[in-house]
């Protein structure tokens, strides 16, 4: 089941400043982060570290780049480190799950996205990326209530509909995976992975009621 899995999202929050004098270094490590120069970026961010060891956007930049470069391990407890010392940005809650699950750890992956929709109740993105967790362990009625819960929020959240239409097909629900692959591409026009699977799914039902 070709499940839409999260992928690592672009630092879009803002630097923390605690030290003027590092102030331009960290800018510009963060446009460099931003232009994709990720050695460059985190060789300045290293330097900010060094100065200000517990700097949470720095720790968060640092455990961004690393998911990057597929180093989950190193990931981890850098995007900890930058939550626990308060940085409760949606982005932080995100890339650390998605660490985690790349990490083989999903029930510490589910933790934290559930901690981020205590934090956010309205951000979609929770539940649907909940959803791919209960998915890899199986769980696909539990998969499909995390992202209708997404696609409540967010209608348009192509990803969820996308997963919804794979879970419908894993529990033999047709029809209902035809029309959640339909809504895909309403948003997602160009998603062939989506085309081919509603393909498939129209051929199977044709065949049930043959």
């Amino acid at each position: 089941m070709p499940v839409k899995r999260p992928s690592p999202r672009k630092a879009t929050a803002r630097p923390f400043r605690k030290d003027p004098a590092t102030q331009g270094i960290l800018d510009t490590a963060y446009k460099l982060q931003k232009a994709g120069s990720l050695q460059q970026a985190e060789l300045l961010y290293q330097k900010v570290l060094l100065a200000e060891p517990g700097n949470p956007f720095v720790l968060y930049a640092l455990g961004t780049i690393a998911l990057n470069r597929g180093e989950a391990a190193t990931a981890v407890p850098l995007l900890q480190k930058a939550l626990a010392s308060g940085y409760k940005d949606e982005t932080v809650y995100t890339h650390l799950g998605i660490a985690l699950q790349a990490a083989g750890r999903g029930e510490e992956a589910m933790e934290v996205y559930r901690a981020g929709m205590k934090q956010d109740p309205k951000n979609p993105r929770y539940h649907s990326n909940a959803a791919v967790v209960l998915a890899q362990k199986g769980d696909h009625e539990s998969a499909l209530a995390e992202a209708k819960i997404a696609l409540k929020l967010n209608p348009k959240f192509a990803a969820a509909a996308m997963n919804a239409g794979f879970f419908l097909q894993e529990l033999n629900r047709l029809p209902e995976a035809i029309e959640m692959f339909d809504r895909t591409l309403l948003y997602d026009p160009n998603n062939a992975t989506v085309r081919d699977a509603l393909k498939l799914a129209k051929q199977r039902l044709n065949t049930q009621g043959a």
